[in-house]
């Protein structure tokens, strides 16, 4: 007997640290920019600077999710080729930090 049942369906490591990442960036962006809320204030273009008092950086998305900061920065340009995070600009000396969009919210 055939079950094709989708529960049955393998799920791929890479599609649990995705969603891993997304989780770990909904909490981080929702406590970061609680600190400063009444500060800044967000609109349709988030500056370099604002991103970087309310995003987290790769490396701290990288020790939250326990994975190397190689497979963190993968993850989260992918997540931002699909439109679904924010990153500042690269700046020599500055690390990057990323937003889930929606996160304000």
């Amino acid at each position: 007997m055939i079950n094709n049942n989708k529960s049955d369906e393998k799920v791929t490591k890479g599609a649990i640290i995705t969603q891993e990442i997304l989780d770990t960036l909904a909490e981080q962006c929702a406590a970061k920019y609680a600190a400063v809320k009444d500060q800044i204030s967000l609109t349709d273009e988030i500056s370099d600077e604002t991103l970087r008092l309310i995003g987290p950086t790769t490396n701290d998305i990288a020790e939250i999710c326990v994975i190397n900061v190689y497979q963190a920065r993968y993850y989260l340009l992918k997540l931002m080729e699909e439109g679904r995070v924010l990153k500042t600009g690269v700046k020599k000396g500055y690390p990057l930090h990323w937003w889930l969009i929606g996160a304000d919210k």
